[in-house]
C-alpha cells in the first residue's frame, strides 16, 4: 500500500539553523487497521504524515501509494487513495457542511447531483451528523466539524485515511466519539494517525510507529487495543435523577431531578387538533432530534457505553470511485460568484478605495494613450513614409554598376529590379495626385488633392499582383498602377463622399511628376503592402532619362527605325567638319553600352542644305521648264522655243515649285529633332499637324504654293502664274495657331537649349541607358570634335575629354542606383558586405541607404515625443499594475487558510489559479472596463466633433483595441502573480506559515 525507501527531508536545508526532520526513514504500511506515528511534540510525526499525504515534499528517497510516486501527478494520488483529517477541521466556513463534504467529491470529478447527494447523506450517517447538513461549521461545536471532516474523508472512500491530532481540540466523550468511528473505519481501511497521547495509542493503535528526532525508533503491534468506554458528557440518564409526576385526565407531566427555584409556566393548548407548547420559564433548553444533550432510560453502566460504541461504519452506499478528473473543483460560473461575493459583496472600504482608483487609472491610461498616441501617429507616418523593399546605393563606377545589374538580372541577393536616380535619396517621393471634380465645384487655380509618398518603380514589379480596382494590363505610357496602401493613405486623407472607395481612384492625375508633358493618371490598383506607383518602361526610362543630361532619344522620335545594338546620329555640323564625327559602321559607347552606328543625321539650316545634305538633285527652274519643253514637244524645236517655254513656265509654275519642294517633310521632320526644343512653328507642324508651317521654311514660293493649292482643291488644277492672290494668308494662319499653343508649347516643350547632337536608339537599349553606368562618349559640340579609330570602339572626345554618365548629368548631380527587393535582410547583408568600399559623396549623401536607415533619420524629429510619451505611459502602467496587485494580495492575505485549505484537500494548482484568474477577470471587468468605455467614448466624442482634436488626440480602433488588450494583460498578469506566488509553497507551508 504504502512503500517508503529511505526518505529525507530538511528544514532550513544549507543553514545554520539546518533541521534534518525526516531522517532516513523506510517503512512499509499495512492495508488496513491504525497505525499511529507517535512521539513527542517536534519529532517529526506531522511531517512525515504531510509527506506521506503530499502535503509536504522531501529532498531525496521514494515514497509510493499503490505503486505511485507520490512526487508525481500529487495532487491525482491524493483525490483517489487518500482522505485527510486535520486537527483544525479544515472546513469552509462560508459553505454548508453538505458543500464540504462534496468537494472532496467533485475533486474527484463527480458532479452528478443525485450521486452527491445519496454520497454526502451516507457519509453524514454514518458519523451521525445528517441532521446538520445545511448548516455551517461555524455553527457546530468541535467534535460536530470534526465528525464532518470526518465524513468528508470518507465519502470518497479513499483507501488510506491519514489523521493529524484528530482529537487535539476534543474533551474526552468527544475524542472517545471520535476515535471509536475512526477504529471502525480502520477495519477495512487503513488509518494512520498522528498524535502524542500515549493512551489513545494504547487503546485503539494495531500498529505504534515511534519516532525521535526525525527517526523511527520503534515499531511494534498492539493486540490489546479495543478501544475506550467513556460517558458522553451530553448524555442524561433519567433513573439517575429524582422522579416526580402530575397526571390528570388529558396530560402526564414527567419532572426529573431537584426541583427548581421558580414555578415552571407551561401551556399547552389544543387548537383544531394541533398542538401548542409555550413555556415562560427561563433557562429552559427544548430537545429535539438534532440536539447534542440525549435522554437515555436508567443509570450508566459500562458494558451499555461499550456495547454503544461498537457501531459499525456501514460504507455500502459508498462505493469506490473511478475518477476522470481530480482536482478541480471551480468552474467558471462558480469562480465568477466567488469572486464577486469577494471582490464587491464581501469588500472592504480599502477594497472599495483600491477599485475606485483602478477605474480612475484605467481612465488615465486611456487618455494618455490619445495624447501621446500622436507620437505612435508620427511612428506610423514614418514608416508608412518608405519603400521597405527599396534600397539606394551610391553608384561612382563601371563596376559597382555591373554587379548591381547582374544581380537583378539573376535575382540574386533577393535583388529584382535597379534603375538609376540622380540626385540625395531619402526615401519615397512626395505623390500627390489631384481629386476629381464636380462641375459646380470646380474653379480656376483649385489647387486641392491628395498627397502621400510612394517610391516609383517599374510596372513589371506589379506582375502578379491582384488587381482590386481598375486594369492592370494594356496601359498607355501615361498610365500608372498604386498600391493598395497608397490607395488607403489617399482615402483616409479624403474628405468628399464621392471619393471613398479604390474605382473613386481611377482616372485621378498625379500632379506632380509629368513625363513628356504628360501627367501621370491612377489606371488601377493592385493589392501590396509597398508604398509604391507603378510606371511603364518606357515612361520610367524617358523620365530618368530626362535627368542624365545625355542626348539620346527614342528612334520613334527620328521617324527612324533602329534595331537594338545600332544608333541613327544626328549631328549639327557643317560639311567641313564632317571628318570630326563618327561615320556608318563605327562603334560608341552610351552607359557602357555599345552600339554601331546605322544612320548619320546631320544639322540642315536650309531646305536647300538639306537637299545637298542628303544627296537628293533638284533642277532648277530654267532646267526644269527647258525640260518641260522637250517633254511635251519632243519633235519641235524651232524659234518659237522661247514662246513655249514661256506658255508651259506660266502655266505649270506652281507644279514646279510642288516638285522642288517635295520633299520638305522629311526636312522639317529631321530639322524639329534639332531646333523643335525652341522653335514653335516646327513644333506645330510636327507635332500639331499645322499644315501651313511648311509652306514658311520652303526655299522660295512657299506662300504662292499654299494659295495655288487652295485654287487646285477648288478648281482640280494649279493657276496660271502670276493669278494668285492674298499670298500671306499662310502668315496669318501660323501667328494664328502660334498664339493658340502659346501656353502648352511653353508648358511642355520649351528649355531653350538648342541640340547639338543627339543619338537615336531603340527601346530595349534605351531602358538599359536608365539601369547602368558605364563609359559614355561625349558628342556634345562644346568644344573641337575629334574622333580616333579604335579596333572596335570609337572614342569621341571633346575639350572635356572622355566622361561617364556619373558626371554627364545637366545638373550635376551624384548618381544613385535604386534597388527593388523581395528580401530586404538578405539584400542589405550583401550591399554592406559587397559595397564596403563605397565611399559616399560627401557628408550629406550616404553610400548605401537601406530601410531601417531611412527610418532612424525619419524618426530622429520625433523621438523626443515619443519617448516622453512612453515613459508617460510606462508610468500609468506601473502605477496600475502596482494597484492591482495589492488588490488581489489584500483579498489574498484574507484568504490564505481558505487557500491552503483547498490545496489541503486536493484542489489542483491549476484549478486554484483558474479561479483567481477569473477573479482577477471579474475585477477587472467591473473597475478597468468601466473606466476605459468612459473615457474612450468621451475621447470619440471629441474626434467626431472637430478635426482640430486630431491633432490633441490620435484614437483608432486598433490602439483602443491594444489598450484594452493591454489594461487586461495588466490586471491579469498581476492580479494572479499573488496565488502563482503563494502556490509555490506545499500546502503544509501555506497552512503553517500563512494561517490567520
Amino acid at each position: 500500500m504504502i512503500k517508503i525507501q529511505g526518505l529525507n527531508k530538511f528544514f532550513n536545508k544549507g543553514k545554520q539553523n539546518q533541521i534534518h526532520v525526516i531522517n532516513d526513514v523506510s517503512l512499509e504500511l499495512p492495508t488496513s487497521g491504525m497505525v499511529a506515528i507517535f512521539g513527542k511534540s517536534g519529532c517529526g510525526k506531522t511531517t512525515l504524515l504531510n509527506v506521506i499525504g503530499g502535503l509536504d515534499g522531501y529532498e531525496s528517497g521514494s515514497l509510493t501509494i499503490e505503486g505511485n510516486d507520490i512526487g508525481k501527478d500529487t495532487d491525482v494520488i491524493r483525490n483517489k487513495y487518500i482522505g485527510y483529517i486535520f486537527q483544525n477541521y479544515n472546513l469552509n466556513k462560508s459553505q454548508t457542511c453538505f458543500e464540504n463534504i462534496a468537494s472532496a467529491l467533485r475533486l474527484c470529478g463527480i458532479n452528478d447531483a443525485e450521486i452527491l447527494q445519496k454520497r454526502v447523506n451516507a457519509a453524514l450517517s454514518n458519523v451521525d451528523m445528517i441532521n446538520y447538513a445545511g448548516r455551517t461549521p461555524d455553527t457546530l461545536s468541535g467534535g460536530q466539524q470534526q465528525r464532518i471532516a470526518i465524513a468528508r474523508a470518507i465519502v470518497k472512500n479513499p483507501s488510506i485515511i491519514l489523521a493529524d491530532e484528530p482529537t487535539g481540540n476534543l474533551d474526552e466523550a468527544n475524542t472517545v466519539m471520535i476515535m471509536d468511528l475512526l477504529k471502525q473505519i480502520s477495519r477495512d481501511r487503513l488509518v494512520l494517525l498522528v498524535t502524542h497521547e500515549a493512551n489513545l495509542v494504547d487503546y485503539y493503535c494495531d500498529t505504534v510507529i515511534e519516532l525521535s528526532d526525525g527517526k523511527v525508533v520503534d515499531i511494534r503491534n498492539n493486540q490489546t487495543a479495543e478501544g475506550y468506554a467513556a460517558r458522553g458528557k451530553n448524555d442524561i440518564y433519567l433513573g439517575e435523577l429524582e422522579r416526580s409526576e402530575i397526571a390528570d385526565g388529558n396530560a402526564r407531566i414527567e419532572f426529573y431531578g431537584d426541583a427548581p427555584e421558580t414555578p415552571i409556566n407551561l401551556k399547552i393548548v389544543n387548537n383544531g387538533g394541533k398542538l401548542y407548547v409555550r413555556i415562560d420559564t427561563p433557562k429552559v433548553q427544548v430537545l429535539d432530534q438534532s440536539s447534542e444533550v440525549k435522554l437515555r432510560e436508567g443509570v450508566y453502566t459500562q458494558s451499555e457505553e461499550q456495547t454503544r460504541s461498537e457501531k459499525k461504519v456501514d460504507m455500502s452506499d459508498l462505493p469506490p470511485i473511478e475518477g476522470s478528473r481530480f482536482g478541480k473543483l471551480f468552474s467558471f460560473k462558480s469562480a465568477i460568484k466567488s469572486g464577486y461575493d469577494e471582490g464587491f459583496k464581501k469588500a472592504r472600504m480599502g477594497k472599495k478605495v483600491l477599485r475606485g482608483c483602478m477605474c480612475m487609472f484605467a481612465a488615465v491610461m486611456v487618455l494618455m494613450s490619445a495624447v501621446f498616441g500622436t507620437s505612435f501617429n508620427d511612428i506610423i507616418n514614418v514608416s508608412n513614409s518608405y519603400n521597405h523593399n527599396v534600397f539606394y546605393v551610391y553608384t561612382p563606377n563601371a563596376e559597382t554598376s555591373e554587379k548591381l545589374v547582374a544581380a537583378a538580372n539573376g535575382k540574386e541577393n533577393g535583388v529584382d529590379y535597379v534603375r538609376l536616380m540622380y540626385g540625395t535619396p531619402a526615401g519615397d517621393s512626395s505623390v500627390k495626385f489631384m481629386m476629381g471634380f464636380f462641375e459646380s465645384f470646380s474653379f480656376e487655380g483649385y489647387d486641392e488633392g491628395f498627397r502621400t509618398n510612394a517610391v516609383y518603380l517599374d510596372v513589371t514589379l506589379a506582375e502578379g499582383l491582384r488587381t482590386v480596382a481598375g486594369k492592370s494590363e494594356d496601359l498607355s505610357f501615361e498610365d500608372v498602377l498604386i498600391t493598395t496602401k497608397v490607395a488607403d493613405a489617399l482615402l483616409d486623407k479624403s474628405s468628399l463622399g464621392y471619393i471613398s472607395e479604390y474605382d473613386d481612384l481611377i482616372g485621378l492625375t498625379n500632379s506632380t511628376m509629368t513625363v513628356n508633358g504628360k501627367s501621370l493618371r491612377v489606371a488601377g490598383v493592385v493589392d501590396s503592402n509597398e508604398t509604391a506607383v507603378y510606371m511603364t518602361e518606357m515612361a520610367m526610362a524617358t523620365h530618368i532619362m530626362s535627368s542624365t543630361g545625355l542626348n539620346v532619344k527614342l528612334d520613334t522620335e527620328s521617324g527612324y527605325d533602329v534595331e537594338s545594338g545600332t544608333t541613327a546620329l544626328a549631328i549639327r555640323h557643317s560639311d567641313n567638319d564632317s571628318s570630326n564625327i563618327p561615320t556608318v559602321g563605327d562603334t560608341v559607347q552610351i552607359h557602357g553600352v555599345s552600339l554601331t552606328v546605322d544612320k548619320i543625321i546631320k544639322y540642315s539650316s536650309s531646305y536647300d542644305e538639306w537637299l545637298k545634305n542628303n544627296g537628293v538633285e533638284k533642277m532648277n527652274e530654267d532646267e526644269y521648264f527647258r525640260k518641260r519643253v522637250e517633254e511635251k514637244y519632243p519633235d519641235s524645236y524651232d524659234m518659237d522655243f522661247h514662246v513655249k517655254y514661256e506658255e508651259l513656265r506660266q502655266a505649270e509654275y506652281y507644279d514646279y515649285i510642288a516638285y522642288y519642294n517635295d520633299h520638305i517633310d522629311e526636312y522639317l521632320t529631321e530639322r524639329y529633332l534639332f531646333d523643335g526644343a525652341n522653335d514653335r512653328n516646327l513644333w506645330m507642324y510636327v507635332k500639331k499637324n499645322v499644315e501651313e508651317v511648311k509652306y514658311m521654311y520652303m526655299s522660295y514660293g512657299g506662300s504662292e504654293l499654299y494659295a495655288a493649292e487652295k485654287y487646285k482643291e477648288a478648281n482640280g488644277v494649279y493657276p496660271v502664274l502670276g493669278t494668285v492672290k492674298d499670298v500671306d494668308t499662310v502668315y496669318k494662319i501660323v501667328e494664328q495657331k502660334s498664339t493658340q499653343y502659346n501656353d502648352e508649347f511653353n508648358m511642355n516643350v520649351f528649355n531653350g537649349n538648342q541640340i547639338s547632337s543627339v543619338y537615336f536608339v531603340d527601346e530595349k537599349d534605351y531602358i538599359a541607358f536608365t539601369k547602368q553606368i558605364g563609359e559614355t562618349h561625349d558628342m556634345a559640340a562644346t568644344g573641337e570634335v575629334s574622333v580616333s579609330q579604335g579596333k572596335d570602339i570609337v572614342y569621341i572626345e571633346s575639350s572635356s575629354g572622355v566622361v561617364s554618365s556619373s558626371s554627364s548629368s545637366s545638373s550635376g548631380s551624384s548618381v544613385y542606383t535604386v534597388i527593388h527587393s523581395t528580401d530586404p535582410d538578405a539584400t542589405a547583408a550583401w550591399l554592406y558586405g559587397e559595397f564596403s568600399y563605397i565611399t559616399a559623396p560627401n557628408e550629406y549623401s550616404p553610400a548605401i541607404l537601406a530601410p531601417d536607415d531611412i527610418f532612424d533619420e525619419k524618426i530622429k524629429d520625433h523621438s523626443t515625443d515619443i519617448i516622453t510619451g512612453l515613459i508617460t505611459m510606462a508610468v500609468v502602467i506601473v502605477v496600475l499594475s502596482v494597484c492591482m496587485y495589492f488588490i488581489m494580495r489584500s483579498s489574498l492575505l484574507n484568504r490564505i487558510k481558505e487557500v491552503g485549505i483547498y490545496r489541503a484537500i486536493g484542489v489542483s494548482k491549476r484549478n486554484l489559479t483558474f479561479k483567481f484568474f477569473i477573479e482577477a477577470l471579474l475585477i477587472t471587468t467591473l473597475t478597468v472596463l468601466i473606466g476605459y468605455i468612459l473615457t474612450s467614448a468621451f475621447i470619440f466624442a471629441c474626434l467626431g466633433m472637430s478635426a482640430m482634436m486630431e491633432t490633441v488626440f490620435f484614437y483608432p480602433v486598433w490602439l483602443a483595441a491594444a489598450v484594452l488588450g493591454i489594461l487586461y494583460f495588466i490586471c491579469m498578469f498581476f492580479g494572479t502573480l499573488p496565488i502563482l506566488s503563494l502556490l509555490r509553497k506545499t500546502p503544509s507551508e501555506i497552512l503553517a506559515k500563512y494561517d490567520i
